[in-house]
């Protein structure tokens, strides 16, 4: 059995790394959507919501969460349709940009910011099943929210174990349930207060004096949120049959699910303010406390489901994104390293209340890795690349650089992060540049990255070292 799962994953990863062929294509549209809108529907989109709702009024909040999501999707997803066309997962391309010694690099730099999501994800569990248990008078020993958060971790590793299958049969049945608790939760809110509570919301104190800060941070919130997908956005749409379908369930999936479900959370959180002067971002918490703790038990299942299987998702990504690397370590080892170090997050208890912070330091990577595919996709290579030299095949090194690293690509990423530290310090909140700030720090790194890497490519020098592979191009 365990060789059997092993042989299904180095096939999973071997296709990572070589073109799926269009028979072996197994997601339509719809089951794309689902996957991908399970994946991004957990229930750290209810802390997004109820971030969001401490720095503009709901009005705002709606409008900035379902176009400020949208619209960055429907940019930097573009390139995914080479997924689709080709059948690789985007770091095959980015080979040409990074290196192939370069795309380990980054590979590693992703997973180290974007992976404490999943300790966003376990600490949302582990407070879910913990007031839950208080809501039925069970005393919940001190250190428990860590065990209980660990277990979340543990318990999505296992199913990580058993590959894509499992995974998307699961997503078949979980994204329905997902997206009906979240219009049963918005029923219950609406109607346990008043409606014009929530629609006329506006934060009593955000703490800033000049009122389109808080609105420009919120935007920034949004587009922090969404492009931190970027490192796995391909893993899906690879498998899709049509280049539309890829696209549009990413679009889609992760833009209009997402952002409903950022909304549901920014209803409940205004709710139970209104309710008990206190903000929250539970949703078993607060079933229970604007309803009856019937519907907290009924919603038990869902958020566990959420978040465990957000988790395994995860973990599965990532995973399969390491072993395409890393080709003689075992699958079970990488998720377990994924585990442990989700696990250290964990145990250190903060990552919720640093979240803000936390959405802007991993985006200073990942806004530049987007632009810088986006635009070598689109403008620089115009849609051609070396196959043969993405893959090492003998003989093809158009892709080796230097020593393994395309210095210019490595450099406009550190440029595109520097951007946007410059613009705006996450760590203390503070704005260096306020001009600049209103194109928020995500957006001006993706756009300053883009016209850095666009100019460079320009320069004969540069381009001639870049574009080595025009004469060996494979489609």
């Amino acid at each position: 059995m365990k060789e059997n799962v092993n042989n299904m994953i180095e096939k999973e990863a071997l296709f990572g790394i070589a073109p799926v062929l269009k028979k072996e294509k197994i997601y339509g549209f719809l089951d794309a959507l689902l996957v991908l809108s399970g994946y991004c529907i957990a229930t750290w989109s209810y802390t997004q919501g109820s971030y969001l709702a401490t720095l503009v009024c709901f009005k705002q909040l709606i409008i900035g969460a379902f176009l400020g999501a949208v619209l960055m999707l429907a940019i930097y997803q573009l390139p995914v349709i080479l997924s689709v066309r080709y059948g690789i997962d985007i770091w095959i391309w980015l080979k040409a940009v990074f290196g192939h010694k370069g795309v380990v690099l980054m590979s590693i730099v992703i997973i180290l910011i974007n992976y404490p999501w999943y300790a966003v994800c376990a600490d949302l569990f582990a407070s879910s099943m913990g007031n839950l248990a208080g809501l039925f008078g069970i005393t919940v020993p001190a250190g428990a929210h860590t065990l209980l958060a660990i277990s979340c971790v543990v318990i999505g590793t296992a199913i990580a174990y058993r590959g894509v299958g499992a995974i998307t049969k699961t997503t078949r049945i979980l994204v329905p349930l997902l997206l009906a608790l979240g219009v049963m939760v918005v029923i219950i809110a609406f109607s346990s207060v008043p409606a014009d509570v929530i629609w006329n919301y506006t934060p009593k104190d955000n703490n800033y004096e000049n009122n389109i800060i808080p609105y420009i941070m919120s935007i920034e919130a949004n587009f922090a949120f969404v492009i931190t997908l970027v490192g796995g956005m391909a893993e899906v749409p690879r498998l899709t049959k049509k280049e539309t379908s890829g696209f549009w369930a990413g679009v889609l999936g992760q833009g209009l699910a997402g952002s409903f479900f950022v909304a549901v959370g920014a209803v409940m959180a205004i709710a139970m303010e209104y309710a008990t002067g206190k903000m929250v971002d539970d949703p078993t918490l607060m079933l229970a406390t604007l309803s009856v703790p019937a519907l907290a038990l009924s919603s038990l299942l869902l958020v566990a489901f959420a978040n465990i299987g957000t988790q395994a998702v995860g973990s599965y990504i990532y995973g399969v994104m390491l072993k395409s690397s890393f080709r003689k370590a075992d699958y079970r080892l990488l998720i377990f390293i994924l585990g442990l170090y989700v696990t250290l997050f964990c145990i250190w208890g903060k990552i919720i209340e640093y979240f803000g912070k936390f959405l802007t330091i991993s985006a200073s990577i990942y806004a530049p890795l987007a632009a810088l595919l986006f635009v070598d996709f689109f403008f620089v290579r115009k849609q051609k690349i070396s196959l043969r030299s993405a893959f090492g095949l003998k003989g093809h090194t158009d892709y080796d650089y230097t020593g393994g690293f395309n210095i210019v690509g490595l450099f406009c990423v550190a440029a595109g992060a520097g951007m946007s530290l410059m613009v705006y310090d996450p760590v203390n909140a503070v704005i260096h540049i306020r001009p600049l700030f209103y194109l928020t720090p995500t957006g001006f790194s993706f756009l300053g990255t883009g016209v850095l890497y666009f100019v460079l490519s320009r320069i004969p020098v540069i381009r001639k070292y870049i574009l080595r592979d025009r004469d060996n191009i494979t489609v």
